[in-house]
């Protein structure tokens, strides 16, 4: 897989030192920002490469490039939710306005980049990432009106948000290999979008800084769990969202309460239900042994 990373990282290089519509201060910005964005790696371009390689016979050396222009998009929408969270410390979030452009730029270089390649359905791959995209926004318009708050419509927002993503670039290399797409490999995509977002959702909460989202009043599953329960530690928590001026937020109480009180068992349990749901529609799905592997990491 770290070749499979570094073959896209070669290929965002040529893009963005070959695009003569981009000057040097915006190209200067879109290195560093993807120098950033290689250290986690590229999951989501592996994801197109990896079903195309699965359903086809026969390899377009093309795909490196529609698997960068995903990872521009998704790096332009990581930009953009950090710059409107205000919780990270990229550099990216140092200049907000100049990073708004740098993030509006790689949008259109994604959907350029596909078109510019030699697949037979470049313009059906277009189309899923603009509509699977559009998805994406409504449910970030959902979770930063902060309103999603009981399982089913929280659930419903992260499955707009990064559910889509995910399924998106899964279903984009479907199609570039077959010309369709399937009900089974967008609904396991979709799922792994979700287990990663609890997954994160869990990690926010180990750590009492800017990027916990009960300290930022925000709502997650082990926080909904949390604020379900009619106890000191639940009431002086909701006490704490409604900004009552009186409220006392003990922060090893709340601690405890979301680690011994069922918060975050709660969280993974809901992560295993969606990883056993993906990994039984895997199972009817034929895909290479490199695949497989790979869609059962993200599922963990």
């Amino acid at each position: 897989m770290q070749e499979l990373d570094g073959q896209i990282n070669e290929v965002l290089d040529i893009l963005i030192e070959n695009d003569a519509l981009i000057g040097y201060e915006l190209r200067s910005m879109l290195k560093n920002f993807k120098e950033e964005k290689m250290a986690v790696g590229y999951s989501f371009g592996k994801l197109c490469y990896l079903h195309y390689e699965a359903f086809t016979d026969c390899l377009n050396e093309d795909i490196y490039k529609v698997a960068a222009a995903i990872e521009l998009l998704i790096l332009s929408f990581d930009i953009i939710d950090d710059l409107q969270d205000k919780d990270s410390d990229y550099s990216w979030t140092k200049t907000p306005d100049l990073s708004l452009n740098v993030a509006l730029a790689m949008l259109v270089m994604a959907s350029r980049t596909i078109r510019e390649t030699s697949f037979e359905h470049k313009n059906t791959a277009i189309q899923i990432l603009e509509d699977y995209a559009l998805r994406s926004i409504n449910g970030q318009q959902l979770d930063l009106l902060n309103t999603c708050r009981d399982e089913q419509s929280y659930i419903q927002m992260i499955e707009q948000k990064s559910g889509s993503l995910s399924a998106m670039a899964c279903l984009i290399g479907e199609v570039l290999a077959t010309g369709g797409t399937s009900s089974e490999v967008e609904e396991y995509g979709k799922y792994i979008g979700i287990i990663q977002q609890i997954k994160n959702d869990i990690q926010s909460l180990k750590t009492w800084g800017p990027k916990n989202d009960l300290l930022n009043k925000r709502y997650s599953l082990p926080i909904i769990y949390l604020l379900s329960r009619e106890n000191d530690v639940s009431k002086s928590v909701i006490n704490y969202y409604n900004d009552d001026m009186d409220a006392f937020l003990d922060n090893n109480a709340t601690e405890n309460e979301l680690t011994n009180g069922g918060a975050i068992r709660y969280a993974i349990t809901m992560k295993n239900v969606y990883k056993f749901k993906a990994l039984n529609i895997l199972e009817n799905v034929t895909i290479n042994e490199l695949g497989e592997d790979y869609l059962k990491r993200l599922m963990k």
